[in-house]
């Protein structure tokens, strides 16, 4: 019995030390018999995104085996995904003397979207000679640590301000100016610091306006500091502050929004106003408003009034399609359907019946039986509406008639009989001739393309439209640019509202709403030599890649194509009725097929899809998150297309192999409604 109690009280024990140590380290011992361990481990397992959580390795290695080791063992650590990293100062723990010697690998990690990450196993390699000899033989050992993972969550929405752009830590910000005197029209450099804990390369650019000065974003720059256990930095924000009014000016106080984890809620970081001294200068200012610029404003004219909507799609999906689709049915069915019905039935007994002739090759060639239409005037009144002119059309009848009388009536000799065969050959010839359906075919595509028509635009479209007219001859060009706004927003598919708002906003010094208005414009009339001619005012390219503007419409194209395609298969169908065969429809069908394919790809570049004016000035990121590595800046009024899109992220091209991620928030998109 006291055996049993001393083994029950030894299991005990070793439950509660298997409780007390943490599982990936007892399995990291277990698996070493030479004593070497390697644990993994995680500050927390739920951190916001873009606040930092640390991945700790620790390696346990005793004391009698680092002196047996012959060379440095190999550590590799997990790669990590979609986060940023960066490695902190290793640290090394033990005394001269001391059973163990400890070596701890940490790194920052910052998730860049919320999701669940994982860290995979970190690998330790060394080698252990297998006597005391020099030159021993070695054994290679590996050891694994246990993966990990955690979880980013987004930062909550409550009390989340509204000019909250991503920041995350405990930041102080300060604003100064360089130098802090100045002229009219001598720039001078305005910056924001940012200093504190956190990912300093993950803080988003604030917006700035100064009344009495312009505006243009400069660079950043940024100093990482991962000596302590958090991780931290400076980031320094710089602007080229042009001054337009002389005297003593003061920058307002900047508030910088972020979000502190530790205290789980947002705040407001404020600067201090900067007082600048602006002296008189000796260069002109810019005109604040257009009509010093006569000579330009009166090349600026305006549209007079809505043209109405142009159409804005292409046919396709709708019956169009489905007539290119069925279009080789007939002549499916005449060349084989029926040329198998005929095999199968067998030769034919020939009839010497001039009007069992007509009656056969009537029906093969029009449909028509001329047991259908007995009374007078019935065939004469059917083949004209199969196309038959009246004088073709009542000389069939009357060869019918004359057909039945020496078929019923009396005998007809031989001589007769050959007149009323050559008769009905000649007869056949003009019906085959005349009997045309294009009337129907044209109604047909008529009919299909009257539903893209231009439709009648709304009254309110029309008041704004007069509106921004009336403002814009005023010479008040920004609120000319708010009525054309409105006014596009009720007409979209009206060119002259979208050309008189890119106008009113070019008059207004406002470049990316002009490019907007102008290529949307553009798109409604590719053919407008006008809007070509005032994009071409615009610094940035208007005329590669996804600016291009194919200047031919869609839809005379893709008409001209259709019209071919029915035609070239109606009149394959024909030859096949009459059992021959031609080579010419091809040489149509052709063409037709390129014209509705060139109609195709011209509507889709027209619809701007993925096509976006860059609205902002930023440069280009290597991953979709604002302390990626920075690349190109594309231009103000730039167009650029998008190939793939991730949360509030764009991946862009332009001209010049220039390629990255830009936030969608700086970007407008061309796409039509």
């Amino acid at each position: 019995m006291s055996a049993f109690r001393r083994g029950l009280r030894f299991t005990a024990l070793a439950a509660c030390a298997m409780l007390a140590v943490p599982a990936a380290a007892l399995r990291a011992q277990q698996a070493n018999a030479d004593g070497v361990s390697l644990r993994a481990s995680l500050s927390a397992d739920t951190v916001f995104v873009g606040q930092q959580i640390t991945y700790t390795l620790s390696v346990r290695i005793p004391t009698a085996v680092r002196q047996r080791l012959r060379r440095n063992p190999e550590f590799v650590p997990p790669e990590p995904r979609a986060m940023l990293a960066y490695d902190l100062p290793l640290a090394r723990a033990g005394e001269p003397g001391d059973e163990y010697e400890t070596h701890t690998f940490r790194r920052a990690l910052f998730a860049l979207t919320p999701g669940r990450y994982a860290l995979s196993q970190a690998r330790l390699s060394y080698a252990l000679p297998q006597s005391n000899s020099f030159f021993s033989r070695e054994d290679d050992r590996t050891l694994r640590a246990d993966g990990v993972s955690f979880v980013a969550v987004e930062p909550p929405l409550r009390g989340r301000p509204a000019d909250w752009a991503g920041a995350v830590g405990q930041w102080q910000a300060t604003l100064r100016a360089e130098p802090a005197e100045s002229r009219v029209g001598d720039p001078f450099v305005l910056v924001l610091r940012l200093e504190g804990t956190g990912n300093a390369t993950l803080l988003p650019r604030p917006a700035l306006s100064i009344p009495w000065a312009d505006v243009v974003a400069q660079d950043e720059r940024v100093l990482l500091d991962s000596t302590p256990a958090l991780f931290g930095g400076t980031k320094e924000f710089r602007w080229l502050v042009t001054p337009r009014e002389a005297g003593q000016q003061t920058v307002a106080a900047m508030g910088y929004p972020t979000f502190d984890p530790a205290r789980g809620g947002y705040m407001r970081v404020m600067t201090t106003p900067v007082s600048v001294t602006v002296r008189p200068g000796t260069l002109a200012t810019l005109p604040t408003r257009p009509g010093a610029a006569a000579a330009e404003d009166a090349a600026m004219t305006i549209e007079p009034s809505l043209r109405g909507a142009t159409p804005l799609r292409l046919p396709f999906g709708t019956l169009l399609t489905w007539l290119a689709l069925l279009a080789p049915l007939p002549w499916t069915w005449w060349r084989f359907a029926r040329g198998r019905r005929r095999r199968a039935a067998g030769p034919a007994a020939v009839d010497p019946s001039p009007r069992a002739l007509l009656d056969r090759t009537l029906r093969e060639r029009t449909g028509l039986q001329l047991a259908s239409f007995t009374s007078p005037g019935a065939l004469t009144e059917a083949l004209r509406l199969e196309g038959v002119t009246p004088e073709t059309a009542s000389a069939v009848e009357s060869l019918r008639d004359d057909c039945d009388r020496a078929t019923f009536a009396a005998p007809v000799t031989p001589a007769g009989l050959r007149e009323l065969q050559a008769r009905a050959s000649a007869m056949l010839a003009k019906v085959d001739a005349e009997a045309r359906r294009r009337a129907t075919l044209l109604l047909i595509v008529a009919t299909a393309f009257a539903g893209c028509a231009s439709q009648p635009f709304a009254r309110d479209a029309v008041d704004a439209f007069q509106t921004g007219a009336q403002a814009y001859m005023r010479g008040e060009y920004s609120a000319a640019r708010e009525a054309f706004a409105l006014a596009s927003a009720r007409a979209p598919r009206d060119p002259a509202a979208w050309a008189n708002l890119g106008t009113a906003a070019w008059q207004a010094r406002d470049t990316v709403t002009a490019v907007v208005g102008w290529q949307r414009a553009l798109r409604l009339d590719p053919t407008s030599t006008e809007l070509r001619s005032r994009l071409a005012r615009v610094s940035a390219p208007q005329h590669q890649r996804a600016a291009r503007v194919w200047p031919l419409p869609p839809l005379p194209l893709l008409a001209l194509g259709l019209l071919g395609w029915l035609g070239g298969w109606a009149w394959l169908a024909g030859l096949a009725r009459r059992q021959r065969r031609s080579r010419w429809p091809a040489l149509v069908l052709l063409p037709s097929a390129l014209c509705i394919f060139a109609a195709a790809y011209i509507d889709r570049s027209l619809a701007g899809a993925d096509a976006v004016v860059i609205a902002e000035r930023s440069p280009l990121r290597s991953l979709p998150a604002l302390g990626a590595d920075p690349g190109a800046v594309p231009m103000t009024g730039e167009i650029a297309r998008v190939v793939e899109r991730r949360g509030v992220w764009l991946r862009l091209e332009l001209d010049g192999g220039r390629s990255g991620w830009f936030p969608a928030e700086r970007t407008r998109s061309l796409a039509r409604d």
